[in-house]
C-alpha cells in the first residue's frame, strides 16, 4: 500500500504535527494519487534534511531531533520501497547541500536553520490543507 494510499484513506492522519510541532490535524480525503502531494512530501523532506544538518551543527542540544521527524513522516502509512527510498533522498540531498556550504556554525548558518524551519513548518501547513481539500 502506497503513502498515498494510507494518506487518503478513513483515518485522520497527524504526520504534519509530528514533523513541525504544529496542532494541525489532517482529515482524508477519497483517495486518488497526487503529484502534488508527492512533491510536497518530497520538499518537505529535504527541508527536515537541511534542518537536521544545520541544527545538529548550531544546537547540538536538539540531537537526532530532525531526523527523528524524518523517520515519523516515513512511518506515518506503508511506503513502498520507491517512495520511501525518494524521501530518503530528497532528505539526504538537503543534508548534503548543506554540509558542503557550511562546515562551522556561523550566525548566517544558525540563521539559515531557523529560516529552514520554518519553510518547514509551512510546508507541512500547506500539505495539511491539500490533505483536507
Amino acid at each position: 500500500m502506497s503513502l498515498r494510499t494510507i494518506l487518503y484513506t478513513g483515518r485522520r492522519m497527524f504526520f504534519a504535527a509530528s514533523l513541525c510541532g504544529m496542532a494541525a490535524t489532517v482529515p482524508a480525503s477519497a483517495g486518488h494519487a497526487d503529484p502534488a502531494l508527492d512533491a510536497g512530501l518530497s520538499r518537505l523532506a529535504g527541508t527536515l534534511g537541511a534542518v537536521h544538518y544545520l541544527r545538529t551543527l548550531c544546537k547540538p542540544n536538539e540531537g537526532q531531533l530532525w531526523r527523528n521527524k524524518m523517520l515519523d513522516l516515513l512511518s506515518s502509512g506503508d511506503i513502498d520501497q520507491s517512495e520511501r527510498n525518494a524521501l530518503i533522498g530528497a532528505f539526504n540531498a538537503g543534508y548534503a547541500r548543506q554540509q558542503t556550504a557550511h562546515s562551522r556554525c556561523t550566525p548566517a548558518a544558525a540563521n539559515l536553520g531557523n529560516t529552514y524551519v520554518r519553510q518547514g513548518a509551512q510546508q507541512a501547513r500547506q500539505l495539511a490543507q491539500q490533505l483536507s481539500n
